[in-house]
């Protein structure tokens, strides 16, 4: 006999549960889910591949109850989990109703998980034992502020899978899932590349591979595994379709597929209920109009771009300092053309993260987006937004390592007759 089974992957809501311009919001997110769950209700799956939990208005516990209300089976911390601390982090995972993984972040103390986290777990569907692995993207260390994950250490994402996909089988598990918040980029000829694929090419065959941390929808089965992402925001849902031999017990056929959300549909009323009583003491305050937009302003990650130039010159203006600097994976989205509102700033900034005000040097500066600009680096955070000075440089060149230097002038233009170019000098900002 054969049987079907669903599973369905995403990432990365990043506290956005309300209905907003760069988000459909959870209830009609959840028509996108029950589309599939209800014509398969015993044999569906839905798991989460991280980033959830980070503090918008209304902070991490509504989104956890959002999850749970979802139906939610199983959840990889993100990166972005540990972004409020060991405190925050801890309290959310105590309010998921669902096992939440993560089978290469430790506590540095101890060695034990992440507490109320645990490598995998293997989930039943319709007979089948499903194993599913969590891995955390190895390069959350340098994306998290240095005293929020103080605490914790990241370990190698193939040591974990060799460890534990072996060890998952052995307990029954029939087919396995690795749920990462890992990001790959998708090539021109439709093959992938970073860190997902080279965590694949590494560990044992598995049936299904979900990736989070970027945008970018995919669904392929690529050597007999289905890998996708999606999700991003709610605006859509990776679907793989296996189908089981329960004679032969294995899978003998599959496909995968991007469903997207329809903004339109009103969604469970339950969960549109949640969502209202969550946000409702919020609702006057992201509301408030703080100016007119007379053009659309798009984040790019890799390039300059009007929206980045201006975040980074808020934070300048905030910090009260000559020049300042942001990662450009710490905000995204668009502001468009008409009313922005206090909601309209924050979907875009994504992360409340606070302004730390320093002084250093302009040979440090130099000697930062030298190291911003490796490529490997580079391929996994992007660029800096900045304000107070400008840097000219040149992606054909080798790393400085190689004694070329990709990074050509930095200059600070308010004071560069007084100072002259400040990778020249050890003139303090």
């Amino acid at each position: 006999m054969e049987l079907t089974l669903d599973i369905l992957g995403h990432a990365d809501f990043m506290g956005r549960i309300r209905k907003s311009n760069l988000s459909p919001g959870l209830a009609a997110f959840s028509a996108t889910v029950e589309s599939v769950r209800e014509l398969n209700p015993e044999g569906t799956l839905l798991l989460d591949a991280g980033d959830e939990f980070t503090i918008y208005f209304w902070g991490g516990l509504p989104v956890v109850g959002g999850l749970n209300l979802l139906g939610t089976d199983a959840m990889t911390l993100g990166n972005h989990e540990f972004d409020w601390g060991q405190e925050f982090l801890e309290e959310c995972i105590a309010g998921c109703e669902f096992p939440v993984l993560s089978s290469n972040v430790r506590q540095k103390q101890t060695g034990q998980p992440v507490a109320g986290t645990i490598p995998y777990t293997i989930l039943g569907r319709c007979g089948v034992k499903i194993g599913v692995l969590g891995i955390t993207t190895e390069y959350t260390p340098y994306m998290v502020e240095k005293l929020a994950f103080m605490p914790f250490e990241v370990t190698s994402a193939i040591e974990a899978g060799n460890c534990y996909i072996p060890e998952m089988r052995e307990k029954g598990a029939e087919i396995v899932v690795v749920l990462a918040h890992c990001p790959f980029y998708i090539e021109d000829d439709g093959s992938i590349s970073g860190e997902l694929w080279e965590i694949m090419q590494g560990i044992p065959f598995v049936d299904v591979c979900i990736g989070g941390h970027i945008p970018g929808d995919y669904a392929q089965v690529i050597d007999g595994t289905c890998v996708l992402k999606a999700g991003f925001g709610q605006a859509s849902l990776g679907h793989a379709r296996l189908l089981f031999d329960t004679d032969a017990r294995r899978v003998v056929d599959m496909s995968c597929e991007v469903l997207h959300t329809d903004r339109e549909s009103p969604g469970r009323p339950d969960i549109q209920a949640y969502v209202e009583e969550a946000i409702r003491p919020f609702e006057e305050e992201i509301n408030e109009p703080l100016a007119e937009s007379q053009e659309l302003w798009k984040m790019t990650l890799a390039v300059e771009s009007k929206l980045g130039d201006f975040l980074a010159d808020c934070v300048r203006f905030g910090g009260q300092t000559e020049l300042a600097y942001m990662n450009a994976t710490s905000a995204g989205g668009k502001i468009e053309p008409g009313n922005v509102t206090r909601e309209s700033i924050i979907e875009v900034t994504r992360f409340n993260d606070p302004i730390h005000v320093g002084t250093f040097t302009g040979q440090q500066l130099y000697e930062l987006m030298e190291l911003v600009y490796e490529p490997d680096r580079f391929g996994k955070n992007a660029s800096l937004l900045i304000s107070g000075f400008h840097a000219e440089l040149d992606h054909g060149a080798a790393f400085a390592y190689a004694q070329q230097q990709k990074v050509l002038t930095v200059e600070d233009y308010p004071r560069l007759k007084e100072k002259g170019s400040p990778e020249n000098n050890n003139a303090p900002f």
